[in-house]
């Protein structure tokens, strides 16, 4: 656990802060001390100057334990590692719908309306497109593709958006691709988000 290796930090600071208040006290040359009878010998000089620069490498060294241990199941494994993988599967769901909200966002106005369930919302951009999110972490199946697709047929929809962490079923894509219904999850907001930015670089 992080404090233990906060604990032995702040030991071995405490020892360092001490050895060397002692050496700096007790020097030969000490600014402190004019009794020249409570001088350390050369060995008791060297062994506290040493024992403090120990400490202090201890204390660093412990310090950068407790910085970088993380949770049993994201232990750090390199230093390479990008901090995403560490992230737990709830962290990873918030950070994806977070980004394809922005992502749908740059599309248009994602808003609440009466002309559907409150389950759906209505992206108003260059077109009304219907859009379903999915909170839970399960994929999307068909039966949930098709009653977007009869939202869609009630309130005058030319096209869907069902955004989805887990994915979808194989029948879902089929159905979806037929209805014209863009199904968005982890991999494909990623290839959309790239899309997006090459878009604005060929821009600028």
């Amino acid at each position: 656990m992080k404090n233990k290796w906060l604990l032995i930090s702040s030991v071995s600071t405490g020892l360092g802060i001490i050895a060397g208040a002692v050496y700096l006290f007790f020097a030969e040359h000490s600014l402190l001390l004019s009794d020249n009878q409570w001088v350390l010998s050369a060995f008791w000089s060297a062994f506290m100057l040493w024992t403090f620069v120990l400490m202090f490498m201890v204390a660093l060294f412990f310090n950068v334990l407790a910085f970088f241990e993380l949770d049993e199941q994201h232990k750090l494994l390199g230093l390479a590692r990008p901090i995403k993988a560490f992230l737990s599967s709830a962290d990873k769901q918030q950070q994806f719908m977070q980004e394809a909200e922005r992502f749908l966002a740059r599309q248009g106005k994602l808003i609440h309306s009466n002309r559907v369930s409150p389950d759906y919302k209505c992206l108003q951009g260059e077109s009304e497109k219907l859009v379903y999110i999915q909170q839970k972490n399960q994929s999307v199946d068909i039966s949930q593709i098709r009653a977007l697709f009869q939202q869609m047929l009630a309130a005058d929809f030319s096209s869907g958006v069902v955004v989805s962490y887990a994915g979808f079923s194989n029948q879902a894509w089929i159905f979806a691709h037929e209805a014209n219904i863009e199904l968005i999850d982890a991999k494909s907001l990623k290839k959309q988000q790239k899309r997006q930015r090459e878009q604005q670089f060929a821009i600028v």
